[in-house]
Order: structure tokens, then sequence, then C-alpha cells
């Protein structure tokens, strides 16, 4: 059975990690299995470029162990992709960012999509990775919620998510959505109901694109990404 691994940001709530694991096993073929894991050490979130070297050896530490017990492909559970780059170099199997699968399968979707950040004080983080994929010109905006990564399932995030996805629809001319976290999957139903144009969850895009690249049997160029090997400890 081909596994997917899944490395969460700083959540060691059993309960939760659970829910986020079901509801990513519905998204793959019965034949996948999908593995939840998160860093032991480090922020409780990513919201600023700081966060993410602080989490960095944990989240590395991470993907050494999946390729080491045999996953198919690992996942960082972030929509700001941290480490993405020097995690590809130190393993064969795929790595895929939860952003940038979601942005890739957001220019399939339409021309410009815009970003729904849950604070303001990311935004620069997802400009400079727009960037660096080069994808600028198909991005409409980024706007922000200004609710706080662990309160993003209250009712108030969910109003905050509608109302800045219809002025990203009506104002800035975006023609899909894109979540900015992957803690954001609850809110996807009610915005589906309320806004007509494509909504892309990165943690839905992310593991319906390593089911892919198992499938395909395809993992990361070498020329890209040239491998080290270092070890897991």
């Amino acid at each position: 059975m081909p596994r997917i691994r899944v490395v969460f940001i700083g959540h060691e709530d059993a309960d939760f990690i659970e829910q986020q694991r079901r509801f990513r096993q519905r998204l793959v073929s019965p034949e996948f299995s999908v593995e939840i894991t998160s860093i032991k050490e480090g922020p409780e979130t990513i919201e600023q470029g700081l966060d993410e070297l602080l989490a960095s050896q944990a989240l590395l530490r991470e993907v050494l162990l999946a390729e080491q017990e045999s996953a198919d492909a690992v996942i960082l559970d972030c929509a700001l992709d941290p480490i993405l780059a020097a995690a590809r170099q130190a393993v064969r199997i795929p790595v895929i960012g939860a952003g940038q699968a979601a942005y890739a399968l957001a220019i399939t979707l339409g021309d410009r999509f815009s970003i729904l950040a849950p604070l303001r004080r990311l935004i620069p983080d997802y400009r400079r990775r727009i960037r660096e994929y080069g994808l600028w010109a198909h991005l409409a905006s980024i706007r922000s919620l200004d609710v706080e990564i662990l309160e993003l399932l209250g009712g108030q995030a969910v109003e905050a998510f509608v109302r800045e996805a219809q002025r990203a629809v009506d104002q800035d001319g975006a023609d899909v959505l894109v979540l900015g976290c992957t803690g954001m999957s609850p809110a996807m139903p009610e915005l589906q109901k309320r806004i007509e144009v494509p909504i892309v969850d990165p943690a839905g895009a992310a593991i319906a694109l390593a089911e892919t690249l198992i499938r395909l049997k395809l993992t990361h160029s070498g020329a890209a990404y040239p491998y080290k090997k270092i070890a897991a400890g």
C-alpha cells in the first residue's frame, strides 16, 4: 500500500491529528494510506520567516525519517512551504509543499489568483514565495483575515474568509482563490457555498499531488535539487 506522510507544524493534539488524517484520507484513493506526524520541537505555528528557521531542524528530521521508514512521499503541511528546497536535496522521495501545490493548481483553473492569508504579518513571506515560484504575473492580491492561526476554526474566522474572499473577487479581479493556511480546510464547505469562483485548499492540493507523483513514479529533479546524504538524527 503506498504511504503518504504529512508533517504538521507543532500540532501534537491526538484528536486534532486524527481528524486531519481522516480528512486527507478521504481525498486519496482507497489503496493509499495517509500518515500524520508533527515536529517535536520548535514553534507551534509558522507566522514569519523566523519561525521557519526555528522549525527547520525538526522539519528536516521528519522528512528524513519519512524516507527512512519507507514512506512513498512526504508533505510539508504549511502553505509557506518551509525548507522545501533543502528538504528535496536531503531525500529522493517526492517532497510536496502545500503552498506550491495549491498555486500550481490555481493557475490551471484561472488566470489570476488571490491568497487568503490568516495574518497580515505573513504577507511579505507569501510575496517572496510567489516571486520565487515565478508566479507574480498570476497574483491578483493577498488578502488578510487578521485571525490568529490557532483560531481559524471559529465562526468569526469563517465570516472573515467570506468577506475577504468576496473583496478579492470583486475588487482585485481574482478568478481563483487559494487558502493561505492548511488549517483553513474546515472553512471550505461554507466558502464554496457563498463564493462563486474556484477555491483551492493547499491541504487537499498537496495530498492529491502526492498521489499523482507516486502513481506516475515521479520525484523532484536531481538537476534542480542535488541530493546530499545526511544522517537522520
